[in-house]
């Protein structure tokens, strides 16, 4: 006998004795694999596995990608603003990116 087939004998239990129907078959697959999944995260983060995984991902970017792409944006020469002493004869943009008298 098969699930669905269960059910149905369950149902009909039910409806002789006056109770209320059964719920279906599957109806709390999705709660109790969204809840094992919460469960597993919280675990991972007790056990400290989220830390360990986030440090070799890190050493895999830094293995990849080319140092210029992890320097600060402060460092990089393109995000280095003109010097309004250096500039002296052109409009230099403030701080919201707009010109603004040297």
């Amino acid at each position: 006998m098969n699930a669905a087939q269960q059910h149905m004998l369950d149902l009909y239990r039910a409806a002789q004795h006056g109770e209320p129907a059964p719920p279906a078959p599957g109806t709390g697959d999705v709660e109790a694999y969204r809840s094992f999944r919460t469960w597993r995260a919280f675990q991972a983060v007790v056990d400290g596995r989220v830390a360990a995984r986030r440090a070799r991902r890190a050493a895999v970017f830094r293995f990849l990608l080319p140092a210029a792409l992890l320097r600060p944006a402060a460092v990089r020469p393109s995000a280095v603003r003109p010097s309004p002493v250096r500039d002296a004869g052109r409009r230099v943009p403030d701080a919201c990116g707009r010109p603004a008298e040297c």
